[in-house]
């Protein structure tokens, strides 16, 4: 899968948390893209790097009500933003039901893989909907390895 390039739609399931947090400068961030935590402490589009925790999937609001699809954040600009934590289909490449209970990493702000590289943060999958590619894990219940 390729990093987004234009929002998107998640399917959700269950109850959803949100959080507000600020979000890291100089990026695009799109509607339905996956943030993690970098290690300065600002929700970022995931690299291949450790020290990266799961925040959650962008649901287009950021502060002052500003709704939009996609948020270019200026390079001296912080903004928070509103993100969903919990239960979401993600593509998974190649998903197989024998990746049930197998430990899943995120790729990019779009996908996960079942290739460490570098990633410390991992996410259990708890289903997978191979007919369309997609994972169930809780970004809840995220760990470091």
């Amino acid at each position: 899968m390729a990093a987004l390039d234009a929002a998107t739609t998640r399917k959700f399931v269950g109850q959803q948390e949100e959080i507000s947090p600020k979000v890291a400068a100089s990026d695009i961030y799109y509607r339905g893209a996956i943030l993690c935590f970098d290690a300065s402490g600002y929700a970022a589009v995931p690299s291949d790097a450790a020290a990266i925790f799961p925040a959650g999937v962008v649901s287009g609001q950021y502060e002052k009500g500003v709704r939009d699809y996609a948020y270019s954040v200026g390079a001296s600009e912080y903004p928070r933003a509103v993100l969903y934590r919990g239960k979401v289909w993600l593509p998974l490449a190649s998903a197989a039901q024998t990746d049930v209970g197998a430990y899943a990493y995120i790729a990019d702000d779009n996908s996960l893989t079942l290739t460490a590289g570098l990633k410390t943060a991992v996410l259990v999958v708890l289903d997978v909907d191979v007919a369309s590619g997609l994972a169930l894990v809780d970004l809840r219940a995220a760990f470091v390895a």
